[in-house]
């Protein structure tokens, strides 16, 4: 270990040149589009004292760090190098993560870093790095970018600007099969048609079928009246209201439970007549952000590892919403002539919307041809699509098959449905292996990013 100099006895020589500059060198500025530096942040934490049972008293971080990239806050404590990190230190880390109300904390000194996690009432430390030379950041900084990638929720938004391309199709059995790997996964459905919701079991499809009458079927949809959903979600920052209370578990995961034996789950944020432009516009000013800000603000980060986003196939405030939310996007077409025509538009969105969040949003990772056929037409059409968008990779295709119908009526994704049907057993592979590529692509990216 190197000799240090009597300038890293100085807490605002460390921030300076080791935490500041470690911030920088990890991607995380000090003020942009995609993070924010908050020096001195305020917790406020009980204090016993004779006299009172509790009296809050206002303590300062040194910094929390909102990584709005990432959907993930922490907080960091520094030390020096003659106060070091010690049981205290990180006792005091703890209670400022518990009444902040923070997953991820760190503490840093010039010799090393410590990354705790707050989750259930209890505080982990989930990795740490011994310091050689504090004057070298750049090995200190990869340390805590790749931290952050390990923790990070990702959101891919599936958009298309044409109808009856299997859109939701896609959707419901993507967040299967991500599920299915043991993945926490969260489906937000942007459509009014609510059809996500339905086939993911959480808008209460079997009454719908069961009704026999009108009465009865309004009834049902007045019921959506008092439930809280996506637009309850949207302004639920500036609501007495937990995020938790607009979420719903789909009826698929004890199927997920138990068949695949992972910890796995599926939650939708529901959709209902209710999710219209006129509801997302009465929100206020930048309504277009209230998605990506309900997603960050309300810190669901922490219990989800991906966020599948259902969006209108019309460019509406709705479907704006989810596509600026979407650090992904993959846009599901048909091989027709129409249907590569209506290509052009979802790209041109997704890329503006990447140029205005310096590559955080609107990444798109394919496109994904969808009801395919044998057929000199289809086969003549993706080779156009390859070279027309040849910058867009080509994803797996999905074929066109009975079973894709069969399985939708019957509420179920392809995996789940084939195990009953074995002629729905081709069409569920593809779906299994496009969902493997799209986290292996977006592994491969986020890899490449933080080179």
């Amino acid at each position: 270990m190197v000799q240090l100099s009597s300038d890293w006895n100085n807490e605002a020589y460390v921030s300076l040149h080791l935490v500041q500059t470690m911030l920088e060198m990890a991607g995380l500025p000090r003020k942009s589009s995609y993070s924010h530096w908050i020096p001195e942040f305020k917790v406020k934490v009980p204090r016993l004292t004779a006299n009172s049972p509790i009296v809050w008293t206002q303590k300062e971080v040194d910094f929390l760090v909102e990584d709005l990239s990432r959907y993930i806050n922490f907080l960091i404590e520094i030390k020096t190098a003659k106060t070091r990190l010690d049981e205290a230190a990180r006792t005091q880390l703890g209670t400022y993560l518990k009444y902040s109300h923070t997953r991820f904390g760190i503490l840093i000194d010039p010799f090393s870093v410590e990354i705790y996690e707050y989750t259930q009432g209890s505080v982990t430390l989930k990795c740490k790095h011994n310091i050689e030379n504090p004057e070298q950041v750049q090995p200190v900084a990869n340390f805590v970018r790749n931290f952050l990638d390990t923790v990070k929720m990702r959101t891919i938004a599936i958009y298309t600007a044409k109808g009856g391309v299997g859109k939701t199709t896609l959707v419901v059995n993507i967040a299967y099969e991500l599920a299915k790997m043991g993945n926490r996964v969260l489906v937000v459905d942007l459509d009014d048609q609510a059809n996500a919701s339905l086939s993911l079991g959480v808008n209460k499809a079997d009454e719908l079928d069961n009704a026999t009458n009108l009465k009865e079927f309004v009834t049902i949809l007045e019921s959506f009246k008092e439930r809280k959903e996506l637009i309850e979600f949207l302004e639920y920052y500036s609501a007495n209201l937990s995020y938790k209370e607009c979420i719903q578990p789909s009826s698929l995961n004890k199927i997920i439970s138990i068949a695949n034996g992972t910890k796995g789950r599926i939650d939708v944020i529901p959709s209902s007549y209710k999710t219209t432009d006129s509801n997302i516009l009465r929100l206020g000013a930048f309504s277009h952000k209230k998605l990506d800000n309900a997603l960050w603000k309300s810190g669901l980060s922490n219990d989800y590892d991906y966020v599948v986003i259902d969006t209108p196939p019309s460019f509406t405030a709705v479907t704006q919403n989810g596509l600026i939310a979407a650090q992904y996007v993959i846009i599901p077409s048909q091989m027709e002539y129409l249907s590569v025509y209506a290509i052009r538009k979802p790209i041109k969105e997704a890329k503006e919307i990447q140029d205005n969040t310096n590559g955080t949003r609107g990444n798109i990772l394919g496109i994904v041809p969808m009801m395919v056929e044998n057929v000199k037409l289809h086969t003549t059409i993706k080779a156009l699509v390859s070279k027309i968008f040849r910058d867009i990779p080509l994803l797996t295709e999905i074929k066109r098959a009975t079973a894709v119908g069969q399985a939708s009526h019957a509420r179920q994704p392809l995996s789940l449905f084939a195990e009953q049907n074995k002629a729905a057993s081709s069409v569920a592979t593809q779906f299994s292996t496009l969902t493997e590529q799209i986290v292996k692509q977006i592994d491969h990216l986020e890899r490449n990013s933080s080179k």
